[in-house]
């Protein structure tokens, strides 16, 4: 269903979609095995099928390491695992020189065994053909003992240092699950005392407010005043009433706000719009992986950042752009300042104001900076999550 108050969002799958330091470092990587490949490759002379087969491996990788992140999630799996065994089969076929196709299939059973979201069947199973290819063409090629101590070398190094790739990540993933939980739990407790803090201070003073204009609605009219200040003090308590619906609703939401950074983005402008802000969201990339404790904080930062721009540029607009890649998402909320004689301090005396967003954002793993750049102040949290 499309959701009428975000604007559409950039079609994920390009190359640049969440190129962060992450992403970076891991494609240096990949290029890094790519290139050493082609140098051992290189080493000696090959038949041309074999050669192109090679080439066709190298191939496969390159475009999965590049892609990765827009792949469905069986083709990653699969790719390391025709690298295992296509490796391990070219590697048999070459019984002088089977240095750079083992590699190749050492990386693939590395990348197969590392990755925790790979089950441990499927490894065992690519790790089996593996073996039966290699001996099968090993034998076919005529063997040689010592070709087959060196690819046996290069399959335990690169098991060994993929298993111990798994343990870690494995214990990231612990550590991520926790750390979640106690971003649920933070985010509930600021959720309920800001529902208090509204309840308490805003509905209790505006309900006073609408029993005393009744009172004076009532003694004006016994005191025979005058229609014009009879009309006035309607107006003033029909206002009061108003807003004390409005202080109610807003507690509701604050108790209900949709996980979904995409969801609750939309309630958010929403209801910002009802009260005559001009927003425009952008959510790009893949919102739907961000994780739910990530999402609710990103949401009550975007709530608070654009009460400061209420309060701080009112009548300026406001532009919200979510960026979510495959393992790190960024809020920016950019407001026009006012003139630098008309700007009041960024933080209003008695709020928790940007320390208190920075807290929230450190509760998930993330960081949060605002500051002022070209005319414009520019809230923006960045927070990883895989």
């Amino acid at each position: 269903m499309r959701n009428d108050n975000v604007t559409p969002r950039r079609p994920a799958g390009g190359f640049r979609d969440g190129l962060d330091a992450t992403r970076l470092r891991r494609l240096a990587l990949h290029a890094l095995g790519l290139a050493l490949a082609v140098v051992l490759h290189t080493f000696t002379a090959h038949p041309p099928w074999n050669s192109a087969a090679f080439a066709a491996l190298l191939a496969l990788w390159a475009g999965t390491a590049t892609f990765r992140h827009v792949l469905p999630r069986p083709w990653p799996d699969a790719t390391w695992g025709a690298l295992l065994v296509g490796g391990a089969v070219l590697a048999g076929l070459s019984p002088t020189d089977p240095s750079a196709p083992a590699f190749t299939g050492a990386a693939g059973l590395f990348m197969l065994i590392s990755s925790a979201e790979i089950p441990v069947r499927r490894t065992g199973a690519a790790l089996a053909l593996g073996v039966a290819g290699f001996v099968l063409a090993h034998e076919a090629a005529g063997g040689n003992p010592r070709v087959a101590v060196s690819v046996l070398i290069s399959a335990v190094t690169a098991g060994g240092f993929g298993f111990l790739a798994r343990l870690n990540a494995l214990d990231r993933r612990t550590e991520r699950g926790a750390a979640e939980r106690r971003a649920e739990h933070a985010v509930r407790e600021e959720r309920a005392r800001i529902a208090r803090d509204i309840h308490d201070v805003l509905a209790h003073s505006l309900g006073g407010l609408v029993i005393q204009l009744d009172a004076l609605e009532a003694v004006s009219i016994a005191r025979g005043a005058d229609p014009d200040v009879l009309t006035r003090v309607r107006g003033a308590r029909t206002m009061a009433a108003d807003g004390l619906v409005a202080a109610k609703r807003a507690v509701d939401a604050l108790r209900r706000l949709p996980a979904d950074i995409d969801a609750a983005l939309g309630e958010i402008v929403a209801g910002v719009r009802a009260q005559g802000m001009t927003v425009e969201v952008d959510v790009r990339g893949e919102p739907s992986r961000v994780p739910e404790p990530v999402g609710e904080v990103l949401a009550s930062l975007t709530v608070e950042a654009l009460t400061n721009a209420r309060k701080h540029a009112p009548g300026a607009p406001v532009a919200v752009i979510v960026s979510a890649g495959r393992d790190t998402v960024e809020l920016r909320v950019t407001n026009r300042l006012p003139p630098p004689a008309e700007r009041p301090e960024p933080d209003l005396p008695g709020g928790h104001g940007i320390p208190g967003m920075r807290e929230r954002a450190e509760i998930v793993g993330g960081s949060l900076t605002a500051g002022t750049a070209n005319g414009d102040w520019i809230v923006k949290c960045h927070v990883p999550y895989e």
